[in-house]
Parts: C-alpha cells; sequence; structure tokens
C-alpha cells in the first residue's frame, strides 16, 4: 500500500510497482470520486466538509475489498488509512460510524499488508497541484497534513510500514527499486505462500 500527500507520486509508482510485479494496481478511489464531485460542484475542493463523499468512499473502498482475496498480492494507493485520514479532518462523525467495519476488515487483511509511505516537500507538492481550492498553499499543507495522519493510522493499526521514501528528486524508476529493496525482508505470515509465489500468481 502507498501512502502520502498529493503530489507524492503514490500514481505514478503504483503504476509501475504492479507493472514490475505483474499485479493489480488499485488506484485512490477518493481521487476518482473528488474528480466526479467537483464535476457537479466545483466548491466541493479537499478540503471542504463532506459528509455524503467520505461515506461514499468508504462504502466503495470495502466493496472493492469483497474482490481481494488474502494472499494475492495488490498494489493499492491511500486504502483505509488514507481515507480515515481524510474523514479525521473533514467528517469525523462519518469515521466513528465505519471504524468497527474498518477495524475487523484491518484485523483479516493485516498479515498482507506491507505500507510505503511517500514524502514529498511544500514546495514540490505545491509545484505538481492539480487539485482547486481556495488557497494553495493551504491545500498542500492540507494534503500534507493528511498524509503524515494516515501513516500514523497504519503504525496505530498495527500494519507493517517502511522508512518513508522522498519522492522529490527521485525518478520513478529510482523509487521503484528502492520499494523493491526496502520489502525484500518482509514475508507473508508462516504457513502461506512465499512472496516471490505471490507474485507469480498475481493476477495480470
Amino acid at each position: 500500500m502507498l501512502l502520502g500527500p498529493h503530489g507524492a507520486g503514490k500514481t505514478t509508482l503504483g503504476r509501475l510497482l504492479a507493472e514490475r510485479l505483474g499485479c493489480v494496481f488499485a488506484p485512490e478511489l477518493g481521487a476518482q470520486l473528488r474528480r466526479d464531485a467537483l464535476a457537479r460542484d466545483p466548491g466541493q475542493h479537499a478540503m471542504a466538509p463532506q459528509e455524503a463523499f467520505d461515506d461514499e468512499v468508504f462504502r466503495a473502498e470495502l466493496d472493492r475489498d469483497v474482490n481481494w482475496a488474502p494472499g494475492v498480492v495488490r498494489v493499492v494507493e491511500t486504502w483505509h488509512p488514507g481515507n480515515a485520514a481524510y474523514a479525521r479532518e473533514r467528517s469525523p462523525a462519518v469515521l466513528a460510524r465505519w471504524r468497527l467495519r474498518l477495524a475487523a476488515e484491518l484485523r483479516r487483511r493485516r498479515p498482507w499488508v506491507l505500507v510505503q509511505p511517500l514524502r514529498v516537500r511544500h514546495d514540490t507538492a505545491l509545484a505538481r497541484l492539480t487539485e482547486p481550492g481556495p488557497d494553495p498553499g493551504a491545500l498542500v499543507a492540507f494534503f500534507r497534513r493528511v498524509g503524515d495522519e494516515a501513516e500514523a493510522l497504519a503504525r496505530a493499526w498495527r500494519l507493517r510500514v517502511l522508512p518513508a521514501l522522498d519522492t522529490d528528486d527521485l525518478a520513478p524508476d529510482a523509487l521503484v527499486e528502492r520499494v523493491l529493496r526496502a520489502s525484500r525482508s518482509w514475508a507473508p505470515p508462516t504457513g502461506s505462500l512465499g512472496a516471490e509465489a505471490l507474485v507469480r500468481k498475481a493476477p495480470r
């Protein structure tokens, strides 16, 4: 799983990692839903309170998890820690409603989840900003805060978290190599398929 603020390169890196591993890439659901929301109402930027939106993100993510068999390799962007970090910032009541469902899903998935946090400097994130909002600087600060919160939640939920990678000055291919090197120490649960077998069996 890739976590990090907008502009850190999660989508680019996720696609390259999935291609390298021969597995499925699951892009950030909230990003697509936000594009749809902005098409309907340009005022629904990422910082705006939007309980219905966050509710839909949790529902859609859990629905997508139904088709993810435990033990099958998948590169996923943001996932539940990132979605929960957004909701904690702008609609905590929604997060409270979904907390038990999320906890159950995380318990079921925990042995198979490896988290790679990504970080980016404020100036780089500002240059890469594509999201609309009333104040670009405040929007970048919001996204960076959400990224930090998502990483903290992943740790609090006892997911395996790799050291964070700064993406400002590294080419995507170099980032892929660093993630793969960092993940070599990870192994799936005892008695399960080995990591190499998982990669070979991952759906294309």
